[in-house]
């Protein structure tokens, strides 16, 4: 099973960049929604410096994501991990059983999402 818990600060930053471009917003004024300074949010997408939770969930809620979409490249894949870890319906299954259903799911989702454009 993946180890959710390594995460690269610079791919954090890239993400964070990504989404503030895609809202045509400046780092500026993304900074200033968040209440942090612009210099202060330029260190965090540039991967050179590290935020408190509280800062990112401020970046979080300006953006529109969620903390898993920040440090997460693929957010989906850990929210099902998440909810297969807690699901009562599959509380008779091993840690390695479910993560094995979750793997098959995640997979299956990417073959009818690519067999929908063909």
């Amino acid at each position: 099973m993946e180890n959710y818990h390594n995460i690269d600060f610079k791919e954090v930053g890239e993400r964070i960049r990504n989404v503030r471009k895609s809202l045509k917003l400046t780092q500026a004024k993304a900074a200033e929604l968040s209440f942090i300074t612009d210099q202060f949010w330029s260190r965090i997408e540039l991967g050179h410096e590290r935020a408190s939770v509280n800062t990112y969930r401020q970046i979080a809620a300006v953006l529109g994501l969620t903390l898993d979409d920040i440090f997460y490249d693929d957010a989906t894949r850990v929210r099902l991990h998440k909810s297969f870890t807690n699901d009562a319906l599959l509380t008779d299954c091993s840690a390695t059983e479910k993560a094995i259903i979750g793997e098959t799911i995640f997979a299956l989702k990417e073959i009818l999402k690519r067999n929908r454009t063909q």
